[in-house]
């Protein structure tokens, strides 16, 4: 907690126990007798403490100790993420096979499997293969031996009856990595395929890596944090109440139920309302949610229509769900017959316009850029997508979503303790820094919060 609090590294952290009084009295040290502390004590005790969930435990107990203070409630929640850079660094195509392989090449070794004839012989290194990589045909060369040595080995090792669980997922990975960035030709060469994988490894060192955006400029290779905070004024405490991490590319909306189970676990309670941006706002978060705490609303904008720049989108048309009618802005209106309802089936259907009238149209180049016919798609739910529109219309509903912003004051809080870079490697380890940065966090709201209240002028005189 105090590493986190400062900022420090092992070694400043392990100087500082020794020498300075402030972190000896923290410790409930004497002053008089130095420790014996290494950067290997650290790691042992940070192995204990993820072995026996302490990061959770600590996070809880920050929680009891506000609520004993009557510092946490359960009206509203905000819900927020934010992107944390890994420990790792990204790898391109090339170093991910030549390092994938040579790390099942030691696993094999260390479990005494014997390992196939192989192209290249300098796996050993960990160093970059010794090419010129100014020569498209030597890269090329090189990915066709990478590409050939790991499909052996592949084959090799799942011939094997009887292997660790280690030796399998370094397998996996291997398969992984050698096939995602490729493309067979048609006489079996194998090239850079020209897109990117789903889900892509980025590094093999940290095989939870993976690479994600905020926004269209905000991008990073690693982690990403969710969490809920309370929603109120800055003169109260805004505790952070639960804390999930995952890997970057993890869609914002699919992690609010997990959010709310961690947040059932820590306090005991579900808040009732649950506030966020446009990536809780969709039908399916609120149902997922309702699974999880059925008496918790999503508060959160319907994610906005969208359409080319410059061109009339979906909210510029009336749909009518009763008389089931479209009606562009020309005035034009088509009536559909609604889809019946059927399992594994899309929640939505297209509506077209009428062909001839979007030909002859004046605003024709407003809607559809010179092709044609416009096509409008309706779903299932399109009725309550209104009604939360005009829902959030009103000036009631505007004023409330302002509040929303303050959990931007505890994304900052985080990212001052640490929280935006990561230390360790994986997904668990990531979160043990993200929960010791959210129990930092909140030992200080909480303290300051209640020394505002023992200072108060009515308290004094209540004591006095």
């Amino acid at each position: 907690l105090i590493q986190i609090r400062q900022g420090w590294s092992d070694a400043e952290v392990i100087e500082a126990a020794m020498f300075d009084d402030r972190v000896k009295y923290a410790l409930g040290l004497s002053r008089t007798p130095e420790i014996t502390c290494d950067r290997t004590t650290l790691c042992k005790f940070r192995a204990r403490a993820l072995k026996h969930d302490l990061d959770r435990k600590i996070l809880a107990q920050t929680l009891r100790t506000a609520a004993d203070a009557g510092l946490l409630g359960d009206e509203e929640d905000l819900v927020d993420s934010y992107m944390v850079h890994g420990a790792a660094a990204k790898q391109g195509t090339f170093v991910l096979i030549h390092q994938a392989i040579a790390a099942l090449l030691r696993q094999m070794q260390l479990e005494k499997v014997q390992a196939p004839e192989l192209r290249r012989s300098d796996y050993c290194s960990r160093r970059k293969p010794d090419i010129d990589w100014a020569d498209e045909q030597a890269r090329l060369g090189l990915l066709q031996d990478l590409v050939a040595d790991a499909r052996v080995l592949v084959a090799h090792c799942r011939e094997i009856p009887a292997v660790s669980e280690e030796l399998k997922q370094k397998v996996a990975l291997l398969e992984t990595v050698s096939e995602q960035d490729i493309q067979v030709e048609t006489d079996g060469s194998v090239t850079i395929a020209q897109r990117v994988a789903h889900d892509r490894v980025i590094s093999v060192v940290d095989d939870q890596m993976r690479h994600g955006r905020k926004t269209t400029s905000a991008k990073t290779d690693g982690y990403k944090t969710h969490v809920l905070t309370q929603n109120v004024a800055s003169s109260e405490a805004r505790l952070v109440t639960a804390v999930v991490v995952t890997p970057a590319n993890t869609a914002d909306g699919e992690v609010l139920p997990d959010l709310l189970k961690e947040r059932i676990e820590l306090t005991g309670s579900a808040p009732k309302q649950v506030m966020g941006d446009s990536a809780y706002g969709s039908e399916t978060v609120q149902k997922a949610v309702s699974v999880v705490s059925a008496d918790t609303q999503v508060v959160a904008p319907v994610p906005p229509s969208s359409n080319r720049k410059g061109l009339f989108s979906k909210a510029d048309f009336q749909i009518d769900t009763e008389a089931h009618t479209v009606t562009c802005p020309a005035g034009h209106t088509v009536s559909y017959e609604p889809k019946r309802r059927r399992q594994n089936t899309k929640s939505e259907q297209v509506v077209k316009m009428d062909e001839q009238l979007c030909k002859t149209c004046p605003l024709r180049e407003q809607c559809v850029g010179g092709k044609g016919p416009r096509t409008i798609r309706v779903r299932r739910d399109e009725k309550a997508i209104q009604e939360k529109r005009a829902q959030q219309s009103t000036p009631e509903w505007k004023e409330h979503y302002r509040e929303r912003s303050r959990v931007e004051h505890v994304n900052e809080s985080m990212a001052r303790h640490g929280g935006r870079q990561g230390r360790y490697f994986g997904t668990r380890k990531t979160a043990f820094q993200e929960r010791f940065c959210a129990s930092v966090h909140n030992i200080v709201e909480t303290e300051r919060v209640k020394s505002a209240n023992d200072s108060s002028p009515d308290t004094r005189g209540k004591c006095a």
